[in-house]
């Protein structure tokens, strides 16, 4: 059969499928609380699925298997080692982040402190590094809508605005039920195709053996060849230098931990309990996801030591799916990528909604706004943000893997000081909040344009963090109360 056929059936149930997840949840999201957390009332296998489905996104399924065919383990360490590191703090925080009965995360700074300042500030820090995250998602879906179909990519990013929209209208319940659906769909088809890739390449233990005599460019447009055993080593060159790779720990890992589209869903269970469940039961499934695209990546350079036809890391996994191992299999599971990237897209879409309708619009007029009047804004806001993003995906970036640690580490030199200290240290004030904040971005301001000229050895975020931790706990110190300051001291 056609390529381009087998590709339009596909095309054709899967849109069917989302129709028909948003038709049957679409009414489920009629108050703030239903449509920001689904009522706060998932069980552990729909938090598990939503919490998975959101993780995994065009940065992990192109960017970390791209990676790992260029550069092997290194691409490992860069990433996926500070990501879980980042869940573990997630889980000493669950408990102490569920008890706040609150909508959305910039409310926790309010409860707290008593600032609707503070909400507003936490609420803009989000929608702008959202905006620009979704970039990611729209740029994964055009690469692969551009090779199913043989269309432009601007063209093809246009398919994604409209699925992204459509998924996010119908609030919470929606984004559940479409990220437990394409995480099914990815798993499975990573599932076919870890099998085909390691049958073809003679086992995993020969692909071990072969990689470590690979040589040579991974593209011509690569920056350094490979030298035999690189694709086995912990650390590799240029971004996977061993200084640049620990300090990316800032960006991606800290980011992680700080990231409210993953608090979100600490909130959204039924209890405590199962939001920690949640997590540690996520994290064993991704690392399946992530052990079968480390061996794919690494046995399709032992395949295909040089792809000529490659300009970017980010087409390997498509080019190589679509043309070199093409099977009746590859429109599934190049659907299954084009879900993931909705999943994580229509989560940050639904976040962007909340913080401007509820936490900077309501806010500023007083908490006067009523419940119609919230979900017509928030829905009106996912618009605006989803075609912000739209527009800025038409010049994406070079690496995806790169670019979202550089936006998680705004999470990390903003948030991860302000929410683990607010929540954890009996002495944090207003004042510290806000000393932390401005000093994680005054420091990235500061580093991430040498950074982006290759001045820094190591990632921006991690000075950056450094200084909004300081400036958080020192003026935290100097103005918390004196009765505060005997009681911490005892």
């Amino acid at each position: 059969m056609n390529k381009t056929l087998v590709y339009l059936i596909y095309f054709t149930v899967y849109s069917a499928v989302l129709v028909w997840i948003g038709k049957r949840s679409f009414h489920r999201g009629d108050t703030p609380g239903q449509f920001y957390l689904g009522g706060r009332q998932l069980g552990t296998v729909r938090c598990m699925m939503t919490f998975a489905g959101t993780w995994i996104s065009a940065a992990t399924v192109l960017g970390f298997t791209g990676s790992v065919f260029e550069s092997g383990y290194a691409a490992l360490v860069y990433s996926v080692i500070p990501w879980y590191i980042g869940a573990i703090f997630l889980v000493c925080l669950s408990r102490q982040l569920y008890r706040n009965d609150i909508l959305t995360i910039p409310e926790l700074f309010r409860k707290r402190f008593g600032s609707k300042g503070l909400q507003v500030l936490v609420a803009v820090v989000m929608i702008f590094t959202y905006i620009f995250y979704l970039v990611i998602q729209i740029r994964g879906f055009g690469l692969v809508a551009s090779s199913l179909f043989d269309i432009p990519y601007g063209i093809s990013i246009l398919l994604i605005y409209l699925f992204i929209l459509y998924a996010t209208f119908g609030g919470f319940h929606t984004v559940a039920q479409t990220d437990a659906f394409n995480l099914i769909t990815l798993f499975l088809g990573t599932a076919m195709v870890f099998i085909m890739v390691v049958f073809q390449a003679g086992g995993i233990g020969a692909i071990h053996r072969e990689a470590a005599q690979i040589s040579g460019m991974a593209y011509p447009s690569m920056q350094y060849a490979t030298d035999p055993g690189d694709l086995l080593r912990l650390f590799g060159k240029g971004k996977f230098a061993p200084m640049m790779s620990i300090t990316m720990f800032f960006g991606w890992g800290l980011g992680l931990a700080a990231n409210p589209q993953y608090m979100v869903r600490i909130i959204a269970a039924k209890d405590a309990r199962t939001s920690r469940r949640m997590i540690l039961l996520s994290l064993a499934l991704l690392a399946l996801l992530y052990f079968a695209f480390l061996q794919i990546g690494l046995g399709m350079r032992v395949m295909f030591p040089t792809l000529e036809e490659v300009r970017e890391t980010d087409e390997i996994f498509v080019y190589v799916i679509n043309n070199l191992l093409y099977g009746a299999w590859s429109g599934f599971f190049l659907f299954a990528v084009i879900g993931a990237c909705i999943s994580t897209a229509n989560s940050q879409l639904l976040i962007i909604a909340s913080s401007f309708s509820y936490d900077i619009v309501n806010t500023l007029c007083g908490d006067r706004l009523g419940e119609r009047a919230l979900l017509f804004l928030s829905r009106v806001s996912v618009l605006v943000g989803g075609t912000l993003s739209l527009l800025l995906s038409i010049h994406p970036p070079a690496s995806l893997l790169t670019y979202g640690g550089d936006l998680w580490g705004v999470f990390g030199a903003t948030l991860f000081s302000t929410v683990y200290g607010g929540l954890f240290y009996r002495r944090a004030t207003a004042k510290g909040v806000w000393a932390g904040i401005l000093a994680g971005l005054a420091g990235l301001a500061a580093f991430y344009p040498a950074y982006w000229r290759g001045i820094l050895p190591f990632h921006a975020a991690f000075p950056a963090t450094i200084l909004s931790c300081a400036a958080f706990l020192a003026v935290s110190r100097l103005t918390s109360p004196k009765e505060g300051r005997d009681a911490a001291a005892r």
